[in-house]
């Protein structure tokens, strides 16, 4: 079973339908603070037929986070969860290294504790800061420019 966190956002909704159709068994973990619970209901109309579960909760709530390690079988994960406005986490830094960071520190030690080794954590550009040249390319010096940014770079 693939867990994939932020499940219900945008790109992590559109990963977990490509997963599902793919015939990959999905847990999500979403706590729908940039989401729907409707998106739910859209993934499994788009992939009828599939495994999908989920469960409302937050990273940092490890509690929640070992209770679904214990009930599935978790092979890898899929890390999409997190705040993402850089705007706002100008406005509140500590809410995003706690959501952000915290989160994904939560995440990897419970990883540890199950033995799962594989996870894709998906990134951002910002990341990179204010371009020295475009197209980016990964070798670009990473310069991140704001709160969001730097807890980026901090978790790869």
């Amino acid at each position: 079973m693939i867990l994939v966190t932020g499940g219900l956002g945008y790109i992590g909704s559109h990963t977990c339908v490509a997963l599902a159709q793919a015939g990959h068994r999905l847990i999500i973990v979403d706590n729908l603070c940039n989401s729907k619970p409707s998106v739910l209901e859209r993934i499994r109309e788009l992939a009828p037929g599939a495994v999908i579960e989920f469960r409302q909760a937050d990273l940092r709530d490890r509690v929640a986070l070992e209770a679904v390690f214990a009930a599935h079988a978790i092979e890898a994960v899929v890390h999409f969860a997190g705040l993402k406005a850089v705007g706002e986490s100008v406005e509140k830094p500590l809410l995003y290294w706690d959501n952000n960071v915290g989160g994904t520190i939560a995440l990897l030690e419970t990883l540890q504790t199950h033995g799962v080794r594989r996870i894709v954590f998906s990134s951002s550009a910002t990341v990179y800061g204010p371009p020295e040249y475009l197209p980016y390319r990964e070798e670009h010096p990473l310069r991140p420019d704001s709160p969001y940014g730097r807890t980026k770079l901090v978790i790869e």
